[in-house]
């Protein structure tokens, strides 16, 4: 488009964000995404399903999410005098753990040790004036529990006992954080959540998809639209196995191939 004036310009940054390839999607559940009350949500990502492609301004949102855990970490390092290790000595990537053979995954912002010489979880999120405020006053278990829930499985998937979370605000750039301990009880909930998932027992947080919950949900086109999933792990017959693939239940063999049996996979009904 012709660039002729000053909306222009914003015009033709969103329509570069919305020529943005899709990105590919993951073929796991994130510990980022286990505490979701949407067990549907954890059995399209677990399959791989196709996402609908965020709005422009919610991109940026992402991105400028990532700037901040690195200019947070910096800080920790340059400010604080203290050791961070925010990538893998082995990869050059992000630590990552999984489980499950792979159908449960998780990726870290790293590794920090304070002055106690206790190695922990680093955890980092930016968060609006409002949502940081509730953190200050209530901490993460109350004020975030899908954040809680995630750092929980971190530490029982990294067998790391605490975990350093902190917070930026993006409103004013003040800082929080938070010590949070190892809590058997919740891991052991979020596993049986893992489970039901992996055993096909997965069901929608609602049974309307104006549900607010539906209308910003990222499957939204798979799980209410109709949108196609064509591929072994959209079909109904596949199934997790312990080595990370999938078993055709028709057959019993590897499911590899899209085959005449396919089947859509749809979630259960919300009882």
């Amino acid at each position: 488009m012709k660039i002729m004036d000053a909306q222009d310009v914003v015009e033709a940054i969103d329509n570069g964000y919305a020529d943005t390839p899709a990105q590919t999607p993951r073929d796991y559940i994130g510990a980022s995404i286990v505490g979701e009350d949407c067990l549907a949500r954890l059995a399209f990502s677990l399959r791989a399903a196709p996402q609908d492609k965020p709005p422009p301004q919610l991109q940026r949102i992402f991105a400028f999410g990532h700037m901040l855990e690195d200019f947070v970490v910096r800080d920790l390092k340059k400010k604080a005098d203290v050791r961070v290790w925010e990538a893998d000595g082995l990869t050059g990537k992000q630590h990552a753990y999984s489980e499950l053979g792979g159908h449960l995954v998780c990726h870290m912002d790293g590794h920090v040790e304070l002055d106690d010489g206790v190695v922990r979880v680093l955890e980092i999120k930016s968060m609006n004036d409002a949502s940081f405020k509730k953190f200050l006053k209530s901490g993460v278990k109350i004020s975030h529990p899908r954040y809680y829930a995630q750092v929980q499985m971190m530490m029982a998937m990294s067998d790391m006992g605490e975990t350093l979370f902190i917070a930026i605000n993006k409103n004013n750039s003040a800082y929080h954080a938070e010590i949070v301990v190892s809590d058997d009880l919740e891991i052991s909930f979020l596993k049986q959540k893992v489970s039901a998932v992996l055993n096909g027992e997965a069901e929608k947080i609602s049974n309307d998809p104006t549900d607010w919950r539906c209308k910003t949900c990222f499957h939204r086109s798979v799980c209410w639209e109709g949108l196609e999933h064509k591929a072994c792990t959209g079909c109904a017959h596949a199934q997790p196995n312990a080595k990370g693939l999938w078993t055709c239940a028709k057959t019993g063999e590897e499911a590899v191939d899209v085959c005449a049996m396919f089947e859509p996979f749809k979630p259960k009904d919300k009882q």
